[in-house]
């Protein structure tokens, strides 16, 4: 997301422009929490009763985030807590730039490879900006993209989907003493697509949403991936 707004306190710039001097680089990333929920309907088993009617039927179920995490947690080899959560943590710069994790507790799990978002190939967006406060805000509006898939080297997950739908992905500015003290991002999705439940054909609809108001400065090692 090039054409939004970003507002982030004048000592992340500070830190982020120091940090070229270093081999071990830092940025600041915004962290949101994401929220997915999805209705599912995948296809049941076919049965013949005692008077030769053959029926097929279809089964109904969510995929929450709970869900994902629990799934990626039997691929994985981590049993997660029902308190843990799917965090987001993407470049203060670029809100389409996900790094995903499970947090719990204590414990950082990537799962980046597993979470897939590609942003839409057309965009249209608003903006506004105060020169008084100094906020800005903005929104983008597109069709994305949101995966559950497999990891090579990883045991294969048991729930899959692929949905896309239109897509908003928006900052707005934290105002107090009429000085920008943070900032509120937000993506929210509505989609539809399709997957598979233990290998039987779904087809999907809902939401995904994501919101933030922190940030967390990180180490990029040698201009890779961060260091978490």
């Amino acid at each position: 997301m090039n054409k939004l707004f970003r507002i982030v306190p004048l000592a992340a710039f500070m830190l982020a422009g120091a940090a070229q001097t270093m081999q071990a680089q830092t940025q600041t990333d915004e962290v949101l929490v994401l929220n997915i929920q999805l209705n599912a309907v995948s296809q049941g088993p076919t049965t013949t009763n005692r008077a030769g009617v053959v029926t097929t039927s279809v089964q109904v179920h969510r995929i929450t985030s709970q869900d994902v995490i629990q799934v990626l947690g039997a691929a994985t080899g981590n049993s997660f807590s029902t308190n843990a959560q799917l965090v987001l943590l993407t470049p203060t710069n670029d809100l389409d730039t996900w790094i995903v994790q499970v947090r719990d507790g204590n414990a950082q799990v990537d799962v980046s490879g597993y979470i897939a978002h590609q942003p839409g190939a057309a965009e249209v967006g608003s903006s506004s900006f105060n020169p008084r406060t100094g906020n800005a805000s903005g929104a983008d509006y597109g069709v994305d993209s949101f995966v559950l898939q497999d990891q090579w080297g990883f045991a294969p997950l048991s729930e899959h989907f692929n949905v896309s739908g239109l897509t908003i992905t928006s900052s707005r500015g934290v105002v107090r003493g009429g000085k920008v003290v943070g900032q509120v991002d937000r993506v929210d999705a509505q989609v539809s697509g399709t997957g598979d439940n233990n290998g039987n054909a779904t087809v999907i609809q809902g939401s995904v949403h994501a919101v933030g108001n922190s940030t967390e400065v990180i180490t990029v090692v040698g201009g890779g991936g961060p260091n978490v």
